[in-house]
């Protein structure tokens, strides 16, 4: 029996998500297996798969095929399951009419080597050049952002996603179903399909992913005293996913080749900056919008504001603690003050709303035992 090696990545076709699924895959001699819709349609062999480069520098494998049920596509982007896949490709059998070889040494590989840098070197490169001078940087990268869709930022961020989770500890009950009703009731009638999560997490934070993937830590909900507080943290990043603070600011780390492969319609290019995100830190005018954005969204689904208010004065007088939601949102006093000013422009009966329907304390009672806010 053929030596089976496992590779993960997403699957598009019948039977999967029209987003694509995430997948484990064996590959042998023979070809790969995976479970489809039709189970005959997710076992082709090698010699009935076409094979691909794809993404920012080639660093990803596309792998399709045709089955009874229709067209099916595998997308490798993990390094490591690359490799696997190079490997196990050497050693198919020879019979690869349909294969576009990924990393084989082929008789014409310096030939398309010195074609491929001569395009990007009398076409390709001038053409960036020109446009970077023309249109500067950023206004490149604004460009390529309006013209991606909410359904491929999804896409692209789910991927990101899937190996993002796989380093964090997820945990359900009580917490984990308050954060998502509050953003549920926050995000209500966005265009994105937004999924919340807490983790099990010591550190005060929270972060947001492009397509609407947002994690509060276990670490902030202990540090927080009333769930109106967290609701102020949760419509803050919010706010970075709609208005898309986030993929900004990624496209523009990612630098000029990035943005053009964005251009040409390549979300993958930035796909390498996602274990960042964590840790990504906004810029003061982004901050500002999600501040005073959120406050309105709290305001909109009848939730108070000053529980947002609060929450960034609680910080300030925290800072010796393990709190890395400083690193990517400075609470400095300035916004404190400014949320302060927002808030008593707005009508007394918009801030003192109906209390979250929580018992905060015996939510907080059942958070890990490991952080405890002093």
């Amino acid at each position: 029996m053929a030596e089976l090696n496992k590779i993960i990545g997403l699957a598009w076709g019948p039977g999967f998500q029209s987003t694509g699924s995430p997948v484990e895959v064996s590959i042998s001699n023979y070809g790969l297996r995976l479970t489809t819709q039709n189970d005959y349609d997710g076992t082709p062999a090698w010699s009935n798969v076409s094979v691909r480069k794809g993404g920012f520098n080639d660093s990803h494998v596309m792998i399709e095929w045709q089955g009874r049920a229709g067209s099916y596509m595998l997308t490798v982007s993990d390094q490591s399951s690359v490799a696997t896949l190079r490997v196990q490709l050497k050693t198919a059998p020879q019979n690869k009419e349909n294969i576009k070889t990924v990393g084989a040494k082929t008789q014409d590989r310096a030939t398309r080597v010195w074609s491929n840098a001569f395009i990007w070197g009398i076409f390709v490169v001038p053409m960036l050049v020109l446009g970077a001078i023309v249109w500067k940087h950023e206004r490149l990268a604004a460009w390529a952002i309006s013209h991606v869709t909410v359904v491929q930022e999804r896409k692209w961020s789910e991927q990101i996603f899937f190996f993002t989770k796989q380093h964090l500890t997820l945990v359900e009950g009580q917490s984990a179903v308050m954060v998502r009703e509050i953003g549920a009731r926050l995000s209500q009638g966005s265009a994105y399909q937004y999924e919340f999560y807490v983790a099990d997490d010591a550190s005060v934070n929270a972060f947001a992913m492009p397509g609407g993937f947002i994690v509060i830590n276990s670490g902030l909900l202990a540090l927080a005293d009333n769930a109106e507080q967290v609701a102020g943290v949760i419509a803050h990043e919010i706010q970075h996913v709609e208005k898309r603070h986030i993929l900004n600011g990624m496209v523009k780390s990612a630098g000029l080749m990035a943005t053009a492969s964005l251009v040409f319609g390549d979300l993958s290019g930035v796909a390498s900056l996602g274990s960042a995100l964590i840790k990504y830190k906004f810029s003061r005018e982004h901050e500002r919008e999600a501040d005073i954005e959120g406050l309105k969204a709290l305001v909109v689904s009848g939730i108070s504001p000053i529980g947002m208010r609060d929450f960034f004065r609680k910080m300030s007088e925290k800072e010796t603690l393990n709190v890395e939601w400083f690193s990517s949102h400075p609470a400095n006093n300035d916004r404190y003050m400014s949320l302060d000013a927002a808030i008593k422009a707005l009508l007394p009966v918009t801030v003192v709303a109906k209390p979250l329907p929580y018992d905060y304390t015996a939510i907080k009672a059942l958070l890990p035992a490991h952080f405890k806010p002093g």
